[in-house]
């Protein structure tokens, strides 16, 4: 069985199958690392950032927000959620309502880390492959460093991993490059050797502006659809992932080949600022 193919948003996507990819697939550098996002990707998290965020907005006399509102603004990182209850309640967005606002959110969401919060299915196997494999294992994530700890010690998940970054451990977060490109120097790979998995436009973004490949996990919070930057693959689930590491080094061929600069031209709309939740 070849790719299935699917287009949607104006793109074509690639979902391998279990055997051999197509012959319209480019071969490039063996695939040496593996950089994950973190909510929506290899934690489904948004039931306990609902009730932190909610218990927050409560406190301090604001309307809760629907799950909708939540899931599509959590690849942002928690300071705009806060800044979004803040406009949707007509408030003025100062840095001292946002701060006193997200200080609240911090402590609830701290009080219970792992609160309706599970890991994906497939996600251990897919991990322990991956090592057993001896690929390097990264965090990319816009989450605050306290949280994202928290979550991952919580859930024994922080051992898998060589590098964590997080949204407040740069100077940028995602879809800037600066935290994919920092863990690629670390790791002393060339940008093709290494894959970004993960469920929102600012992991697709951020591959593409450090050069790197990318998965999109369309079981996480946003839509393919949705995507204005085109994935190098996208899976339904976790299993699909062990096809592309088996057949290394096969990626489509198209836009994703261009040089690094043409495609921060071409994506300058990616940059943009982001928060950390």
């Amino acid at each position: 069985m070849k790719s299935q193919r699917t287009t949607s948003g104006g793109f074509t996507a690639t979902l391998l199958s279990p055997d051999a990819p197509d012959e319209s697939i480019a071969v490039t550098s063996p695939i040496r690392a593996l950089i994950f996002d973190l909510d929506g990707t290899l934690v489904d998290t948004i039931g306990g950032i609902a009730k932190a965020i909610n218990c927050a907005l409560v406190r301090h006399s604001l309307a809760p927000l629907t799950i909708s509102e939540i899931a599509d603004r959590v690849g942002e990182g928690g300071t705009a959620l806060v800044e979004y209850a803040l406009k949707k309640a007509r408030r003025e967005v100062d840095s001292e309502r946002a701060a006193q606002l997200q200080e609240s959110y911090f402590q609830a969401y701290l009080s219970a880390p792992i609160h309706e919060t599970r890991v994906f299915p497939g996600v251990i196997p897919m991990l322990e492959y991956a090592k057993a494999r001896d690929l390097d294992l990264a965090i990319c994530t816009n989450k605050a460093g306290v949280l994202a700890k928290a979550v991952l010690d919580g859930l024994d998940l922080t051992r898998y991993f060589r590098f964590l970054v997080y949204g407040d451990s740069l100077p940028h977060r995602k879809p800037h490059p600066g935290p994919i490109e920092w863990i690629v120097g670390r790791l002393g790979l060339p940008p093709d050797a290494c894959v970004m998995i993960g469920d929102t436009e600012n992991d697709v973004c951020a591959a593409r502006n450090s050069g790197v490949r990318s998965v999109f996990v369309s079981f996480g919070y946003s839509r393919l659809e949705s995507l204005s930057s085109q994935p190098d693959w996208v899976i339904n689930d976790f299993d699909r992932l062990e096809p592309i590491l088996r057949n290394f080094g096969h990626r489509q061929s198209n836009s994703c080949s261009a040089d690094r600069d043409a495609i921060l031209e071409q994506r300058g709309s990616c940059y943009g600022s982001t928060g950390s939740a």
